[in-house]
């Protein structure tokens, strides 16, 4: 029997690779500017690992729900909950303070609920129309088949370039089929979804 070959060597990425195009900005650290090729920090940024969530709300007029990736836990006392949301996405014009939302957290298994949210809202098109919806939500739809969820009231909203990080306390929630596993988001470029 043989070794397996590991699976976990790379070659390291050449920052000075001239064969590739390459879009540069311009950070300015500490008064200095620095030139900072954005292929390369995309390639960095895009290993951060996140889950999958689907961010639902029934405030405004109908249900609503976006697919959201930039969810995190900020805070045990209160429960604080992070999420950053593109500020063109119409769930926004809904989520002001002491709103409520829900974040929904999906597994590898939930691919219809994914395939439903995947692409941008249509107007007069009900994304949450054949999934499997708990009739008990308080804040937003929430998926019976998700792995978890959990109830959130907006304490803060702030404006962070081209999207808003919305600031909210967990107030209510639980496990739907914590034994499942997480559905993760990886991206080729940190400069896009």
């Amino acid at each position: 029997m043989t070794a397996p070959t590991p699976s976990c060597s790379s070659t390291p990425t050449n920052a000075k690779n001239g064969d590739r195009s390459s879009e540069n900005m311009v950070a300015t650290i500490s008064g200095a500017e620095l030139k900072v090729d954005k292929d390369v920090l995309g390639k960095a940024l895009g290993r951060l690992a996140s889950g999958v969530y689907i961010v639902t709300t029934s405030e405004g007029t109908a249900p609503q729900g976006i697919l959201a990736t930039w969810v995190c836990q900020a805070g045990f006392e209160p429960p604080i909950v992070t999420v950053a949301l593109n500020k063109d996405r119409p769930i926004v014009e809904v989520l002001k303070k002491d709103t409520t939302f829900t974040v929904n957290v999906l597994s590898k298994c939930n691919m219809d609920i994914f395939k439903a949210f995947a692409a941008p809202a249509k107007e007069g098109v009900d994304r949450f129309a054949g999934l499997n919806l708990k009739d008990d939500a308080i804040a937003g739809p929430v998926f019976a088949n998700a792995i978890a969820f959990f109830d959130c009231k907006v304490e803060e909203i702030v404006e962070l370039g081209d999207h808003l990080l919305i600031v909210g306390t967990a107030f209510n929630g639980g496990p739907l089929d914590i034994e499942a596993e997480p559905m993760v988001h990886l991206r080729k470029n940190g400069f896009q979804y």
